[in-house]
């Protein structure tokens, strides 16, 4: 449920159009494979972890405060950012067995939020530098290798980079403000060359977390459970990329309130982060893209996890 302090995003009030399900987009990717994680440690910092998506085989990939990750394209290596002794935020990638690891940035500030292109050539992420009169990040593009980083958006407070499944454009949140029910955060997609900036979402309250289909027909966010009194407060939302078919995908329940919700490599399935009022603790839980049942991931005991990520089978 948490949203990490440098990246706390928004959103303002906006109706919902009615829509029917989300197809579930079954041929649309590859193989479903393992998840990565941020999993608490005893001081409430989260550290990078994978396991298969039952939780079973859980291990450590990386020790200092990291949140988010992604995987490869092919389930060989996935990115994380993570906080560095100086306090400064930056990106890696590592092996799924936590072999080779790669430091691609050192820059001053932060370099936070890592996505990989769909051919596995590039990294988006959003990034903050100290020089700047006030604080806020934009969006920006690198080789895997950490080369040839260039800006990509200016002007906005820019986060949470994602790739369209073409390569073509890149779907950002864009910070705007706040009002009585919460931080404004509005969807924006734009050209990887900066070109063509277009607002798909307009700014609502407790708007986070963009993720895009494998099958490019939607984009999906949550509205975060720590804004009560916004619209939709714990369910995750789907939209035409176009701006069009808005609607509740995952309604939170009884029992689960849901945030992060990233797709299932063959676009069949949800991987969600799910705050367990029952338990009292923040998890994981899978469901289908077309609706039905919640499952949650056992991660163990009274085991705490959040900033999920689904990898892709990697080839035989």
């Amino acid at each position: 449920m948490r949203t990490r302090p440098v990246v706390l995003t928004l959103i303002a009030a906006a109706a919902l159009v009615a829509a029917g399900a989300v197809p579930a987009g079954a041929g649309q990717g590859p193989d479903n494979g393992r998840i990565t994680y941020g999993r608490y440690n005893p001081d409430r910092s989260p550290s990078l972890w994978v396991a298969d998506i039952d939780g079973r085989h859980q291990r450590q990939l990386a020790t200092e405060t990291t949140y988010f990750s992604d995987w490869a394209p092919d389930g060989s290596r996935i990115a994380f950012d993570f906080e560095s002794d100086s306090g400064d935020v930056h990106i890696a990638t590592v092996d799924a067995d936590g072999q080779h690891r790669q430091d691609l940035t050192s820059a001053p500030g932060v370099q936070e939020c890592p996505k990989w292109s769909p051919d596995g050539q590039w990294i988006t992420y959003d990034a903050w530098n100290p020089a700047q009169a006030e604080f806020s990040t934009s969006i920006w593009v690198m080789r895997a290798d950490g080369s040839e980083a260039r800006q990509v958006t200016s002007g906005g407070f820019d986060v949470e980079p994602v790739f369209s499944p073409d390569g073509r454009q890149i779907l950002f949140g864009r910070i705007t403000g706040e009002d009585p029910t919460g931080q404004l955060e509005a969807l924006y997609v734009v050209n990887t060359d900066g070109s063509g900036l277009r607002e798909v979402v307009p700014a609502r309250a407790g708007l986070e977390h963009p993720d895009w289909s494998p099958d490019g027909s939607w984009v999906t966010f949550n509205i975060g459970p720590e804004y009560p009194d916004a619209a939709s407060s714990g369910d995750i939302l789907a939209v035409h990329p176009s701006g069009l078919g808005l609607h509740v995908l995952r309604a939170r329940t009884d029992r689960f309130a849901f945030y992060k919700a990233m797709w299932s490599p063959d676009g069949r399935q949800l991987l969600l982060g799910c705050f367990d009022a029952t338990a009292g603790r923040e998890g994981l839980c899978t469901a289908a893209a077309g609706g039905g049942r919640v499952r949650a991931v056992h991660l163990g005991g009274t085991t705490e996890g959040n900033w999920p990520a689904w990898g892709s089978a990697p080839s035989p």
